[in-house]
């Protein structure tokens, strides 16, 4: 199937919600934030409370391609209420972006709560080596990477996903809810978002990160080795063994935590049994920040988000790490995490 206007292939099939990017991708980052592990002196402890922003132990925000780039001329106002209607408001990022955040991306999101449609902006610089990682995933060696030309278009029922190459400029958007069965009018969002972005700006890696890409451990099981789980689990765990997270598609914010060095891995019983699943975001400690441009809303004071498996999320150096082990009593879950930060 080809697009009428320019001639280039377009594939069309089922996606899902921009919300469901997080739970699938990075379930351990929607998880917990808020009150959690903290160490005084920079290096990993559990139990304490995280400090303020204040505190000069943390490292600072991330530093943006697009400084300055505000949502408003990513997507004009009115432009989102012809699309969602209304009642659409801008909402902060989910923890789940941080990735995303991290990798000097931006994120602008609107939703109308009423009606469940949203629309969802993500915006990287180095953008030839996103497009590389996501036609890798979908093999679309024949799709042009010409400057300005819309060449991933996915729709469903219940919404659409673009990805697009731009020069440098590599955008993502995720539209729910809306009337677009060929994805025209989330196309349209998208080449009006690459026309008012600017080139992004270069920018360092960031000193004194730990985990930063290219250092420290980047395997599951050179982080917390199965042997250790099994010590701690007991007979229950025995034979465990990591498998991929990975989905059977591309999302932005999987591509940004492999990027910045960032682990998602999920350990699996002998019978297949979920045993834990752990998150480390190199440099993002940042997300215990006062000031972190992240949604906590839904995070309760226990840092579970309402979910019945125990979670734990810690700091390690200047990295921000999170375990969940469901079944797991908090007491047992503690316990993987302090071996976890070893």
């Amino acid at each position: 199937m080809s697009d009428e206007r320019t001639g280039r292939p377009r594939t069309v099939g089922r996606v899902g919600r921009a919300a469901l990017v997080a739970i699938v991708t990075i379930a351990a980052l929607t998880a917990c934030v808020g009150p959690s592990p903290h160490p005084a002196s920079g290096g990993p402890t559990a139990g304490s409370t995280p400090p303020t922003s204040s505190s000069r132990d943390l490292p600072d925000l991330p530093v943006a391609d697009f400084p300055g780039l505000a949502c408003e001329q990513l997507a004009r106002p009115d432009v989102v209420a012809g699309l969602l209607g209304d009642g659409a408001a801008t909402v902060a990022p989910s923890i789940a972006e941080a990735p995303v955040l991290q990798d000097g991306g931006t994120v602008c999101a609107w939703a109308d709560d009423t009606t469940g449609a949203s629309l969802t902006i993500r915006l990287v610089g180095e953008g030839v080596d996103h497009w590389a990682a996501f036609n890798h995933w979908y093999e679309h060696t024949d799709w042009t990477d010409t400057v300005g030309e819309i060449n991933g278009t996915r729709c469903s029922d219940d919404g659409c996903s673009i990805h697009a190459l731009d020069g440098e400029r590599f955008i993502e958007v995720d539209s729910v809810g809306l009337d677009d069965p060929d994805g025209q009018r989330t196309e349209d969002v998208a080449r009006a978002a690459l026309a008012a972005a600017p080139a992004p700006t270069p920018h360092p890696v960031a000193s004194g990160s730990g985990s930063a890409p290219g250092t420290g451990s980047r395997s599951c099981t050179a982080t917390l080795p199965e042997a250790s789980v099994q010590t701690i689990l007991g007979t229950g765990a025995a034979g465990a063994s990591y498998v991929s997270t990975a989905t059977p598609s591309y999302h932005l914010v999987q591509d940004a935590l492999t990027r910045v060095g960032g682990l998602d891995c999920r350990l699996l019983s002998a019978d297949s049994r979920e045993l834990l699943r752990f998150t480390v975001l190199p440099g993002g400690a940042w997300l215990f920040r006062d000031d972190a441009p992240i949604d906590g809303a839904g995070i309760d004071d226990a840092g579970s988000a309402g979910d019945e498996d125990a979670s734990e999320t810690a700091q390690r150096g200047d990295d921000w790490v999170n375990l969940r082990a469901p079944g797991a009593d908090e007491e047992t879950t503690r316990a993987l995490l302090a071996e976890l930060l070893r």
